[in-house]
């Protein structure tokens, strides 16, 4: 897919730098909602994390890829991703997601008062032509990754004229 010639990969780039450089008839934004309109109405409150990673002398160090810690510790999730990626090595890594209050946005602080604000950069984006807002940040909500994927695959169909199962089968 990078090997495509109208892909591009920019690193360390921010939309804003690139926005008018970059021709597009439609534009799929997955950022911040807050972020796009320049914190218009000022900014949408995020719980962040910070991730540290262990490795272990041992094969494997956990019975399951994901445990969570809703308790005492003061981690929430430690992870072990070669039960995901099937990875053979005698040496496994671990990574314990600890909660902040801030850093890079990951979960939307969903109280009434933050939806409101939502819903006045909803409102903008409905309004923003040739824009579609996909994901957590840009829609303000909690989603798992096969949401996230359905949205995209819907948004793409809705651009395309097709369903989500033909955007599947035949990827323009």
């Amino acid at each position: 897919m990078t090997s495509h010639p109208n892909i591009k990969i920019l690193l360390n780039a921010s939309y804003r730098e690139i926005r008018d450089v970059i021709p597009h008839r439609e534009l799929i934004f997955t950022g911040p909602i807050d972020e796009y309109f320049d914190y218009r109405y000022g900014h949408l409150p995020y719980r962040s994390l910070e991730f540290r990673f262990e490795t272990l002398n041992v094969e494997r160090a956990q019975p399951v890829a994901v445990i969570n810690h809703p308790n005492e510790n003061p981690y929430t999730r430690v992870t072990e991703f070669k039960h995901l990626t099937g990875q053979e090595h005698p040496k496994t890594t671990l990574v314990y997601e600890y909660p902040r209050a801030s850093g890079d946005p990951y979960y939307p602080i969903q109280r009434e008062e933050n939806l409101e604000l939502y819903r006045r950069y909803r409102a903008l984006a409905a309004s923003t032509p040739r824009v579609h807002f996909v994901g957590r940040l840009a829609t303000y909500r909690y989603y798992n990754m096969d949401q996230v994927a359905a949205q995209a695959l819907t948004v793409y169909g809705k651009l395309t004229g097709q369903s989500r199962r033909e955007a599947l089968a035949n990827p323009a």
